[in-house]
């Protein structure tokens, strides 16, 4: 885009299964944990009276997707030093996915209904952009809020926007993400559709199918210019963009890739760079048979046989849905800052399908990289890639 401004990540923020904080959630992965679960309480006592007091991680929590991405992103502006009043609040969006984020309190109305209770409270809560208008309310961000809904794919979604909106001028700041929970449709939802599985086993010959997640990345998203004049640390640029669609199948991946391969290809040609520059790709490698399939099929064609080092963080998180390429987004940060990759926890043996790809497994490995892809791929076949760069 002629005269874009350049975009900055300058501040990241976790809640995962594997570790509560960008510092755990680094530590988990490194390790190779596979701690994919419902998360437990967390602290909030260093949050604002008025933020802690609206957190209840009681069963019937209304919000609970909203309450993880609440958390993420107050050390997202933490780690940036953005206190209120650094951004003008005309100039600060919300960009947060999810993919079923506002369904606790659906399963909460419905049990009420059945019991015969009169009204729910929390009802309010319901839309699925609620947790994006939260956080947005909290921060007093002004500027532009929106919830990409695009499946698995939808915190990658969200960073992209956020990157389009600050290349186009329309905001300085944006808080970025994803955030997701476990609840009884979630896990009914895909017991139905037999994908899941008792461990995920990315890219392993004998993988069966995803273990499911929940968890919240926020990222701060900031002009260069905007960070410069204040004097904040960069932590990586968001280089590139892309996104594809299959427009195949309701749930299952075109198979030949042909859809994530033009994903990762746009967002490597938006960053104006060639393949050949991309040191490591952090793949959405969810343990399904269909998905890695695809997605190796869809490497081979962008980056050849081999061609770069591969992980895949889901046999650790598991799969987070709507914050899945959300957290990816941050390892892919901490892998630009730190020359470490994480290994891909679970996988034992490659499955001979993959074996040309380049799959980081048993251990972390070093790496010179400094420009990286990470990919997600949502149900109806929705691709989104994002190109960062070292800071």
């Amino acid at each position: 885009m002629p005269g874009a401004r350049d975009v900055l990540i300058t501040g990241c923020g976790v809640q995962s299964p594997v570790g509560l904080g960008v510092a755990s959630f680094w530590e988990g992965l490194l390790a190779g944990h596979a701690a994919a679960r419902r998360i437990e309480r967390f602290p909030v006592a260093d949050l604002a009276p008025n933020v802690a007091a609206e957190i209840s991680w009681d069963d019937g929590d209304p919000d609970r997707a909203g309450a993880l991405a609440l958390r993420a992103a107050h050390e997202a502006l933490d780690d940036a030093a953005l206190g209120r009043g650094v951004v003008a609040p005309d100039r600060c969006g919300v960009a947060l996915g999810t993919t079923l984020g506002g369904m606790t309190i659906l399963e909460t109305w419905d049990a009420a209904v059945r019991a015969g209770a009169g009204p729910v409270a929390g009802v309010e809560q319901i839309p699925y952009y609620a947790p994006a208008t939260r956080l947005a309310r909290h921060v007093g961000a002004r500027g532009p809020v929106a919830t990409p809904q695009l499946a698995c794919a939808s915190g990658t979604h969200a960073i992209a926007l956020a990157a389009s909106w600050i290349r186009a001028g329309r905001a300085d700041v944006v808080l970025a993400g994803g955030t997701d929970l476990l609840c009884r449709f979630v896990v009914a939802g895909f017991n139905c559709l037999r994908a899941t599985s008792d461990v995920a086993r990315p890219f392993d010959r004998d993988r069966k199918g995803l273990v499911l997640g929940e968890g919240a990345a926020v990222v701060v998203v900031e002009a260069r210019e905007h960070a410069a004049a204040r004097g904040a640390r960069a932590r990586a640029c968001v280089a590139g963009i892309g996104a594809a669609a299959d427009a195949v199948h309701m749930t299952a991946p075109d198979r030949d890739g042909a859809g994530a391969a033009r994903a990762m290809r746009s967002a490597i040609a938006d960053a104006r760079r060639t393949p050949a520059d991309v040191g490591f790709v952090s793949a959405h490698g969810t343990g399904t048979p269909y998905n890695d399939a695809m997605e190796a099929a869809a490497l081979r064609r962008v980056f050849g046989a081999g061609g770069v080092a591969v992980n895949s963080i889901k046999g650790a998180v598991g799969h987070t849905l709507g914050a899945a390429g959300a957290l990816e987004a941050v390892m892919c940060v901490r892998v630009l800052e730190s020359g470490a990759i994480p290994p891909t926890a679970g996988l034992q043996h490659v499955d001979p399908a993959c074996a040309d790809l380049d799959l980081v497994a048993s251990a972390p490995r070093r790496t010179t990289a400094r420009l990286v892809v990470s990919t997600s791929s949502g149900f109806a076949g929705a691709n989104a890639a994002l190109v960062l760069a070292a800071a």
